[in-house]
């Protein structure tokens, strides 16, 4: 996540060269999660740790993925090349390269994805209230089996949407809310998935509680986006 137009680039973020090797961003991001994890001191002392731990994780998103990351450098070069060939004293362009960043990350990301998750989170309630006819009937656990295999193949969809392009800095909030949504809906998926081979209804009460949640932050993106003047 991130353009190659924002102050601090994804590399700045987490501390390595743009020639940093995958081995050697994973070291990074996993350190400084671990300084700046919710739980630790300095987490505690400083307010401004939830923020930086949302650009720690949006960074890694994106060069973690070689493809992203292969696009985000192609941006981020761009953008350096750009800012050089300026002259000093020159006006900002009427349309900036950020604003046309945004409105193609809302139009090939952000619309797709949030009506693809729109779908997959309504789709739960149904399915359990169809199960709770006879949690231990062969057809309802079949039933329930194929509708995990179509929400995870949705699920591979949204995350192929919301690697397609870095998102613009000024977009990084709907985008971190998004990112840990769908991190929610595949520990969901995974728990429910857990219910046919146990029958323990733990799975089935955790499994929708993720999803509760994951819609929560679906909202908070909805609404981070609404504060965007486009």
């Amino acid at each position: 996540m991130g353009s190659g137009l924002e102050a601090v680039s994804h590399y700045e973020v987490l501390g390595v060269s743009m020639q940093a090797t995958a081995a050697e961003i994973k070291r990074a991001y996993r350190r400084l999660v671990k300084y700046y994890h919710p739980d630790s001191l300095l987490a505690k002392k400083d307010q401004a740790a939830a923020e930086r731990i949302r650009q720690i994780n949006a960074a890694y998103a994106v060069l973690r993925d070689p493809q992203a990351r292969r696009e985000y450098d192609r941006q981020l070069l761009a953008s350096q090349t750009w800012r050089r060939s300026q002259p000093i004293a020159s006006p900002p362009p009427t349309v900036s390269q950020e604003a046309l960043l945004r409105e193609a990350w809302i139009r090939q990301v952000y619309t797709p994805l949030n009506r693809l998750l729109g779908s997959l989170l309504a789709s739960l309630k149904p399915q359990l209230n169809a199960l709770s006819a006879d949690p231990f009937d062969p057809e309802l656990l079949a039933a329930f089996g194929l509708y995990l295999e179509e929400c995870a193949q949705k699920l591979a969809q949204a995350q192929q949407l919301f690697r397609r392009l870095p998102n613009p800095s000024s977009l990084g909030k709907v985008a971190s809310c998004l990112y840990y949504a769908l991190n929610h809906l595949e520990d969901a998926l995974e728990e429910l998935s857990h219910f046919p081979l146990n029958f323990d209804d733990r799975h089935l009460h955790t499994g929708q509680e993720l999803f509760r949640r994951a819609q929560e932050l679906r909202r908070e993106a909805g609404q981070a986006y609404a504060k965007i003047s486009l």
